[in-house]
């Protein structure tokens, strides 16, 4: 078999590197040493297709030769599993849960470099498609992609483009942002949006998935709605599925990114968890004393609940 782990005291650098290529090359669907059942037989019980054997590692043959594998070897699952080989479901979802747990990370002086080049692997493997489609299979992953994304994305309008050391992403980020917009999604409503006169003035495409809690936030009113994190509170919210143009129409509402950021956050949607969007208040915004919500606003952020199926007795914002 092509595919070997190597002992970490005595790295054989042009074996890992032909392994990694011929990786790549499976990914691409071009002609390469290794097959499909090889890759599947490779995988660690941790869910991960290090070339190494188990032992101390620097960060960096971590990144190159534990992460990145991985990445590799888990969008290769992913395009099988796109294209109907249901059979790969869970050794996916093990190399994807592997991949949460890294976070990404990278070197240090191209930590950022290195996290966009193993998001372009799962490109590669139908990440858009996967986002749109899989909300249940790996919503952690799912929330871990969507959250660099609103970080690019914010960054972007913001201007603020550059690494710490000087790195301008500004053209990755880009690509990435039209590589993996997404034609709909589920967004997470926890204040006037609840209220379906309004999200159906507002966002005529939106239709309502469940009713949920939010854990371990807690609702508050510094005047308008935001959510904070509170460990063993929850926050009654509406899940709606949006389109691309009502989520530019929020933005626009919601004083994205000045006023309100995103943040993708796990939700029990019908028994099943997944990655929906939330707006969350800034900082500056929230501590603004020059600003008083409209009248009737809380008004209708109660006629939502009742709407919705909660009770009153469930809206208690912290002020």
């Amino acid at each position: 078999m092509y595919l070997r782990r190597l002992d970490t005291r005595k790295p054989d650098f042009e074996k890992l590197n032909g392994m990694l290529e011929a990786m790549n090359s499976l990914l691409n669907g071009s002609d390469s040493n290794i097959s499909l059942e090889a890759l599947l037989s490779f995988q660690g019980d941790d869910g991960s297709f290090s070339l190494f054997e188990s032992g101390d590692m620097p960060n960096e043959a971590v990144v190159d030769f534990t992460n990145t594998p991985t990445y590799i070897a888990s969008a290769m699952l992913m395009k099988e599993y796109l294209g109907g080989n249901k059979a790969v479901k869970k050794p996916l979802k093990k190399g994807l849960t592997f991949t949460v747990k890294t976070g990404f990370r990278g070197h240090g002086y191209d930590a950022l470099e290195t996290e966009i080049n193993s998001l372009n692997i799962f490109v590669r493997g139908g990440l858009r498609q996967f986002l749109i489609e899989e909300r249940e299979l790996c919503p952690s992953f799912n929330c871990l992609v969507l959250n660099r994304l609103h970080g690019y994305n914010s960054g972007l309008i913001n201007g603020h483009t550059k690494g710490p050391f000087g790195a301008d992403y500004k053209k990755d980020w880009k690509i990435l942002k039209e590589e993996l917009k997404m034609a709909r999604r589920l967004y997470m409503a926890y204040g006037s949006n609840m209220n379906r006169e309004q999200m159906s003035f507002r966002c005529p495409d939106a239709q309502v998935v469940a009713n949920s809690y939010l854990p371990d936030w807690q609702l508050k009113m510094p005047h308008y709605a935001n959510i904070e994190p509170r460990e063993g509170d929850k926050v009654p919210v509406l899940i709606w599925e949006i389109s691309d143009e009502d989520e530019r129409k929020l933005d626009d509402y919601e004083g994205y990114p000045r006023s309100y950021d995103k943040r993708e956050l796990m939700v029990n949607v019908n028994g099943k968890m997944v990655a929906a969007l939330a707006y969350v208040m800034t900082d500056s915004y929230k501590n603004r004393q020059d600003i008083e919500a409209y009248p009737g606003y809380e008004d209708r952020i109660q006629q939502g609940y009742l709407e919705s199926g909660f009770d009153l007795a469930d809206y208690n914002p912290d002020r």
